[in-house]
């Protein structure tokens, strides 16, 4: 009982300090919406909510400092802990982002309590054989509706007739890179040990924070990147980002300060922990990236086997479902390892661990390295598939083939025809050999837009 009152007052506390802090402004209608003041197990807390609903609703300031005079003037200060109590509130928020969970663990208690109420009259009306036993029967069911449907009919789910819902207009994605990547999308790339996948991501970043297009020389809008590397230290990052770095400028293009933000963890972070979670709900809320890359996937939690593996994974996808909701939706692109293949057989390019991970995404590849004994002169090339490894939810522009870049680590391959190709380095930088340029060409070749 003990620890359920603990778990519930600081959930009250994380609550009651988000309407304390800035920035929720897109959090505030579904928050206020979630509780009533009821809802808390101290009648105090509970008015303290209702205060702090109505400055939000006015449009007024609510922090700490403009709360302490709007209770002073009502003569409520020292009923709700003074100044100090105030303060403690907005420290207690571990990460706004949670604010909903928060809510949803007072509102289940408040569910259970009113339904332990309409229980209790059941049996005092039994026991007192008041009016009929059908009466009373029909009584409680109303009043156990009543508690089921608590506060659904303000938010009832939209149901739509076959015929208008093919008639409406297909609404155009948010792009954060037009065509590859649109808000809230997820996507993991995995590969051989070695094989790239982390410059990739990175080549994806950068480009996109310069205004590039992934793979085509073709100019976007600039987005923010975060890049959060949970395998490589400074001196391993640094080479590749300042290379990249110089190869946009070569482009014409520039990266703004604060453009590219780099949270480099060389040990690891274990989303599964609180504290570590919180950290990093934290820095994405403070940075607000529009994409951000993450991983490898196995050095975002503590190792585990067998069913704990299993409820690890669902763990981390949680914990990375908050990154996205911290962010207001970034694109986040996440680098995995595909396992060993077998003696002889071919790799599964599928996210080595728990089966979850091959249906979370939105769009799954794998870099598939081409052996030189298929096609001549591959290897030289680094020639690699881009193999999906599961079915695409939208249809986007992916290359069909990437091979190493002269200024940047990729250089993206169309493919269009059925033959195999092969292909040859020159001074001027790769292109491919036999004179087949009907059947292929690299998008670094191409415009857009």
């Amino acid at each position: 009982m003990d620890e359920r009152m603990t778990e519930l007052r600081e959930a009250a506390d994380a609550v009651l300090g988000t309407l304390l802090h800035d920035g929720i402004r897109d959090l505030v209608p579904d928050l206020v919406s979630a509780l009533e003041p009821g809802d808390f197990p101290e009648p105090r807390d509970g008015e303290l909510w209702d205060v702090l609903c109505s400055l939000r609703a006015a449009g007024r300031a609510c922090d700490p400092i403009t709360v302490t005079a709007a209770l002073r003037e009502a003569g409520d200060l020292d009923r709700h802990g003074g100044p100090v109590r105030l303060h403690q509130l907005h420290d207690a928020v571990p990460t706004v982002a949670h604010a909903l969970h928060y809510a949803e663990i007072l509102r289940e208690d408040a569910t259970w309590r009113a339904l332990s109420t309409v229980g209790a009259e059941a049996a005092s009306a039994a026991a007192a054989r008041r009016g009929t036993a059908a009466d009373a029967a029909q009584r409680a069911v109303e009043a156990a509706r009543a508690v089921r449907d608590r506060g659904i009919a303000a938010d009832e789910d939209r149901v739509v007739d076959l015929l208008d819902l093919i008639a409406e207009d297909q609404a155009e994605p948010d792009w954060v890179i037009p065509g590859v990547l649109a808000r809230w999308d997820r996507l993991i790339l995995t590969g051989v040990e070695g094989g790239g996948k982390s410059l990739m991501l990175r080549q994806i970043a950068v480009r996109a924070a310069a205004g590039l297009h992934p793979w085509r020389k073709a100019s976007i809008e600039p987005v923010k990147v975060l890049i959060i590397d949970a395998e490589n230290n400074d001196d391993q990052v640094r080479p590749w980002l300042d290379q990249m770095h110089t190869a946009a400028r070569d482009e014409g293009a520039t990266i703004e300060r604060g453009a590219v933000r780099a949270l480099i963890k060389p040990d690891g972070i274990d989303l599964t922990r609180p504290v570590d979670r919180a950290r990093v709900l934290r820095l994405v809320e403070a940075e607000a990236p529009d994409l951000i890359t993450i991983g490898p996937l196995y050095k975002l939690a503590s190792p585990k086997s067998g069913a704990q593996a299993e409820e690890s994974a669902w763990e981390l996808m949680s914990a990375l479902e908050a990154v996205r909701g911290a962010s207001d939706g970034a694109a986040l692109l996440i680098e995995a390892h595909a396992p060993h293949p077998s003696p002889g057989g071919h790799r599964d390019l599928r996210p080595i661990g728990s089966s979850l991970w091959r249906r979370w995404p939105e769009f799954g590849f794998g870099m598939d390295p081409v052996s030189s004994r298929a096609e001549p002169g591959a290897e030289e090339l680094r020639l690699c598939e881009w193999r999906p490894w599961r079915g695409s939810r939208s249809e986007r522009s992916w290359p069909a083939r990437v091979c190493e870049g002269v200024s940047w680590p990729w250089q993206a391959v169309q493919y269009r025809g059925n033959e195999p190709m092969t292909f040859t380095v020159e001074d001027h930088g790769v292109r491919p050999a036999g004179g087949v340029p009907e059947q292929a060409d690299f998008w670094d070749d191409q415009q857009i837009g």
